[in-house]
């Protein structure tokens, strides 16, 4: 009943948006508003890499045996605690060791195994960003210019940069929030199309007075990239990163690859109906492991992608983005502040059933990454968990 309650006023509101009566018209409006946070010098945090900057990391030096064995019973407790159907996880310190194991249902006939394909969603955004500021370094691009070239079209085009694309403060609307995006197979729009669905909606504000997460920003960076390099967006990703680190476990999310065909996802204790990842272009470019993940975030965070200059700018400017607890948006990028007095720098996503993240103990060098396919539970206390796990038992 409550279902059908919601459908009604679904289509009714949707119906007061549209461009007149024709049930043929694709319907439009805002479903809700992302939530937008003031930005001013008071609520900025400005990172410096030099205090950040990670070691090498060997996928191939293991922990104990005695701390691998004291992780899995951790894990056992936390699929357990957090409702969890399946976890797949992966922990890494510089020069001291890596573990990496899952637990639970995959869903499928194929156990779920620590090889096991999953979309990383939106922390791809960290390799979005990354992509750019290289692409800065090596002269296509310049950080404060703006965006007319490439859309014209948009709203405040001649306001809006790069810079405030990277880091959600262009005003532009996140397309998932739109009804005709949300009310058709969203698997069949062209990035060209999701961003023109979005350009129909003003920007009142002058950019860089708010932040609010867009996903839209991360699909025109996308556009961009393809753009000033000649080369798709799974080339550029070939070439600069997956390739040069001999991935074998990651692949850029295009149609090729939307078949869910060794996981599926939970609501609850039931298989969910969705078979396909979402076709989510630079927004979220990967489908990977957390293995894999920790061993692109590492390559990041140890200096051998960017040059210190270019992280320091992803780490500029952190505008304040959640109060409880204390999180700072930079440049795809977020720090998580003073959690049991350390503080972790990463991303994490979220769609349907599925929830991921990679983020890095600043203070005690301590990579995690975990993948879930249940929306029973948000994924962060399954890492900060796992985090305090390793901490305790290595200290």
């Amino acid at each position: 009943m409550v279902k059908s309650i919601l459908s009604i006023s679904l289509i009714l509101l949707s119906l007061s948006c549209s461009k007149d009566k024709d049930d043929n018209v694709i319907k439009q409006g805002i479903i809700e508003n992302r939530p937008k946070i003031e930005i001013n010098t008071n609520t900025q945090k400005n990172l410096d890499f030099s205090d950040i900057v990670s070691l090498k990391l060997d996928t191939a030096l293991h922990f104990s045996v005695a701390i691998c064995e004291n992780l899995q019973e951790q894990l056992n407790t936390i699929k357990e605690k957090g409702h969890y159907k399946g976890l797949s996880i992966a922990v890494g310190i510089p020069n001291n060791g890596f573990w990496r194991s899952t637990i639970g249902e995959s869903g499928t006939e194929i156990p779920l195994t620590t090889e096991t394909k999953i979309h990383a969603l939106s922390m791809g955004k960290i390799f979005t960003s990354v992509l750019t500021l290289k692409l800065i370094e090596e002269g296509y691009l310049n950080i404060n210019e703006t965006i007319n070239k490439w859309f014209p079209e948009c709203p405040r085009a001649n306001e809006i940069t790069i810079n405030h694309l990277l880091s959600h403060t262009s005003g532009i609307q996140t397309h998932e929030v739109l009804y005709e995006f949300v009310l058709n197979d969203k698997n069949n729009y062209s990035e060209e199309e999701m961003v023109e669905m979005a350009f129909q909606y003003k920007i009142p504000e002058v950019p860089n007075s708010f932040l609010s997460y867009s996903n839209t920003g991360y699909i025109m960076l996308g556009i961009i990239i393809r753009e000033v390099t000649g080369k798709s967006l799974k080339e550029n990703f070939n070439n600069y990163l997956i390739n040069p680190l001999g991935l074998k476990n990651t692949v850029y999310c295009d149609k090729e690859n939307l078949n869910m065909d060794n996981i599926r996802g939970y609501n609850g204790d039931e298989i969910s109906d969705c078979k396909q990842w979402p076709l989510t272009y630079a927004e979220g470019p990967f489908i990977s492991t957390p293995t894999d993940i920790i061993i692109l975030y590492n390559y990041i965070l140890s200096g051998q992608f960017l040059t210190s200059k270019s992280m320091d700018l992803m780490l500029s400017e952190m505008n304040i983005w959640k109060y409880q607890p204390d999180t700072y948006y930079g440049k795809g990028i977020y720090l998580i502040k003073g959690l049991n007095s350390d503080n972790y720098l990463g991303h994490s996503g979220g769609h349907a059933s599925f929830r991921t993240c990679v983020f890095y103990n600043i203070e005690k060098k301590v990579f995690v990454s975990v993948f879930s396919n249940t929306n029973a539970f948000e994924i962060e206390p399954a890492m900060f968990n796992i985090t305090e796990k390793i901490i305790e038992l290595i200290e």
